[in-house]
């Protein structure tokens, strides 16, 4: 997050092609898109059926599912109407990256909007559906540096009843904005990743190496705080909140919890990569969604050059490689997985 501008920062150029985990994801929340289309109601009309990503980051992914919706409904529902997809994600988004993917794939109509999804984004009563995947675990603002660690769900006392409290209005807004935007008998579905009724993740180890990594570099103590990420796991009961559903006029369809285990870390235990191909995929995809946040802190006391910041992400990440060699089989990437289909009434 820029803490001078309030704004939570977009993933990095290399996002695409580092994204393989997300697509397991999408993946695996086909059987929950397939259960909410089928209880969609779609009313005849010459306009276009509309479907929001939100959170569509370099559109690689967003692509992906937004066809397999699109596909689902053609199959089942057996409508002519036209589809019109509203890719979101924030300004700060690598928008050229989402539109070139786009443009490689001329399936549908698309178009882009660079708002925080935690607003209204849309016209009211404007979508058939709205969906997210991996993304609703970021926070629309970070409440407090983090004195022990660098993620939330290590933090104790005010600091993690302060993360607490901003992922539970978060979810409220999230929810409510896409309440007003969707249309009576349009749906939502949530695949957001969680935490164990304990607050641990599958990836409790390699998160705990990345703010080890930050110590070794070493940071200054300003910015061993300012590495604080934006993010928050919620646990099943928190996502499964009835009475904000009522009060948000949503039905709730389904839900679940489930494990997607990581597909590099299979390959990688089964013998079907090596060691170093292992490292080159999970480096590739933590630097993905993580170096932004490292730079940022790096970047906010303004007392090192680019060329310096530089120097330091990459031996962060030196640092990091070589404690994934030594103990490669303790860092599990895999995700627990809230999976949501809400009905608007």
């Amino acid at each position: 997050m820029d803490t001078k501008s309030g704004t939570i920062l977009g993933m990095t150029g290399s996002y695409n092609s580092n994204s393989v985990p997300q697509l397991n994801v999408i993946q695996s929340s086909i059987p929950f898109i397939q259960k909410a289309i089928d209880v969609l109601d779609i009313v005849p009309s010459f306009f276009p059926i509309m479907i929001a990503d939100f959170g569509s980051s370099h559109g690689a992914n967003s692509n992906y599912a937004m066809k397999i919706i699109i596909n689902y409904i053609k199959q089942i529902k057996q409508t002519n109407q036209s589809f019109l997809i509203i890719h979101n994600d924030l300004p700060t988004n690598d928008w050229i990256s989402l539109f070139d993917s786009l443009n490689e794939d001329k399936t549908y109509f698309g178009l882009a909007n660079g708002r925080s999804f935690y607003e209204q984004c849309l016209p009211t009563n404007s979508l058939t559906i709205a969906y997210s995947s991996m993304s609703i675990h970021w926070l629309s603002r970070k409440p407090c540096n983090l004195s022990n660690h660098c993620l939330p769900r290590f933090a104790q006392g005010a600091e993690l009843i302060a993360f607490k409290t901003q992922a539970a209005n978060d979810y409220a807004q999230f929810l409510e904005n896409r309440s007003r935007e969707l249309m009576r008998g349009g749906v939502l579905i949530l695949t957001i990743l969680s935490a164990d009724k304990e607050g641990k993740t599958l990836a409790h180890n390699v998160n705990n190496h990345l703010y080890k990594c930050a110590q070794l570099i070493p940071l200054n103590e300003q910015e061993l705080l300012d590495y604080t990420i934006p993010l928050y796991h919620r646990t099943y009961e928190e996502c499964l909140n009835e009475e904000l559903f009522k009060r948000c006029s949503l039905q709730l369809i389904e839900s679940d919890f489930h494990i997607v285990e990581s597909k590099f870390d299979q390959e990688f235990q089964q013998g079907k990569i090596t060691l170093e191909e292992f490292l080159q995929m999970h480096i590739g995809y933590q630097r993905s969604w993580g170096e932004s946040i490292l730079r940022q802190a790096l970047e906010m006391n303004e007392k090192r050059s680019k060329e310096e910041i530089d120097q330091v992400l990459d031996r962060f990440w030196s640092i990091y490689k070589d404690g994934m060699k030594e103990n490669s089989k303790e860092y599990k990437t895999g995700y627990y997985q809230t999976y949501l289909v809400l009905k608007k009434l």
